[in-house]
């Protein structure tokens, strides 16, 4: 899809960002969600699937417990959410808990989870291994031709029949409210599983390749203004960063483009690329193919034990190959 190329895509702005719209109601016809897919998924592992959504916020007769209802798993999706704006309660793994701007949600397969929006949530959703996205483009063309059938129950039916939709519904919630920190499936970049210091920048672990069945793992990197990265010439994997705060210029194929907070920043494989952050930037590696956490643990380790090896340009260069890393550089100008 021509669209999927698109390198800078900004999620402030529907218009041009939302690919695949559609809008959620119960059945009193009260909006649970206004929701788009902003990425297609790819591959036999179904990633770089993106989207984003405005969760509206619970009628004011219900009470949270009563708002959860929509309490189900998924057998082999993984899911991770970043709240960005509004607050909600999150009901997993026999614990409530509120989420807040700036927390993010990484659900595993079988885990029941449910949520009860409080307010009006600003929420970006990147998926692997989840099929429930699947056929989402003709899904919206037969809508576009035939309203009529999209909203006919026996297409959702025969459209769960031919996906296999990996949803797995289960009952209402009976969880205990806990602190958010004890909540497993809860990260923030302020508590992150681990982290690195580098000249003006922090690399923190926030979820492992461990939690994602081996697929992929995300990192946060929080840059100060003046940070450049280069990755080699012609990395080998497509990338996906997202940005969710501060400015970041990214050149690809030789061109400039501006990466604001609420940017997805999507570039092809074998794309020649580098970036500068002009703010403070928060990014976040969501395609996360390089074994970060390994190639970060060895380098501390290298860093701590034996630090001479480092005066040997080619020991860094063996160790990114063995992790598949393709950042070569950064430089730092305060």
């Amino acid at each position: 899809m021509i669209l999927e190329k698109r390198i800078v895509i900004d999620l402030n702005d529907h218009d041009s960002s939302w690919l695949i719209p559609w809008v959620q109601r119960d059945p009193d016809g009260h909006v649970g969600e206004y929701q788009s897919t902003i990425l297609m998924a790819e591959g036999p592992h179904r990633e770089y699937s993106v989207t984003d959504s405005i969760m509206c916020a619970k009628r004011p007769e219900l009470t949270p417990d009563q708002a959860s209802a929509f309490s189900h798993a998924h057998k082999n999706g993984f899911e991770t959410f970043f709240v960005d704006s509004g607050w909600m309660y999150l009901y997993v793994d026999v614990r409530k808990c509120k989420v807040t701007p700036g927390d993010i949600i990484h659900l595993q397969p079988h885990q029941q989870h449910a949520m009860a929006f409080m307010e009006d949530v600003k929420y970006r959703g990147f998926f692997h291994d989840l099929n429930s996205l699947d056929f989402a483009e003709i899904a919206q063309h037969l809508k576009d031709k035939m309203p009529e059938a999209a909203a006919d129950p026996e297409f959702q039916k025969v459209r769960g029949e031919v996906g296999g939709m990996d949803m797995i519904m289960r009952e209402r919630p009976v969880y205990k409210e806990v602190p958010t920190e004890q909540v497993l499936a809860v990260r923030n970049p302020d508590r992150p599983y681990a982290s690195y210091e580098f000249p003006g920048c922090s690399v923190g672990i926030i979820t492992t390749r461990w939690e994602n069945a081996g697929v992929n793992e995300m990192i946060c990197a929080r840059m100060k203004k003046g940070l450049s990265v280069t990755w080699n010439p012609y990395p080998r994997e497509r990338e996906l960063y997202y940005v969710r705060h501060g400015l970041a210029e990214f050149t690809v194929y030789g061109e400039k483009h501006l990466a604001r907070e609420g940017c997805i920043v999507n570039i092809p494989r074998f794309a020649p690329h580098s970036l500068r952050a002009l703010e403070d930037t928060e990014i976040y590696d969501m395609g996360g193919k390089p074994y970060w956490f390994a190639f970060l643990q060895d380098l501390e380790a290298i860093r701590t034990y034996a630090p001479e090896r480092l005066k040997d340009p080619e020991e860094l260069e063996k160790l990114r190959r063995k992790f598949g890393v393709e950042v070569c550089s950064l430089s730092f100008e305060a």
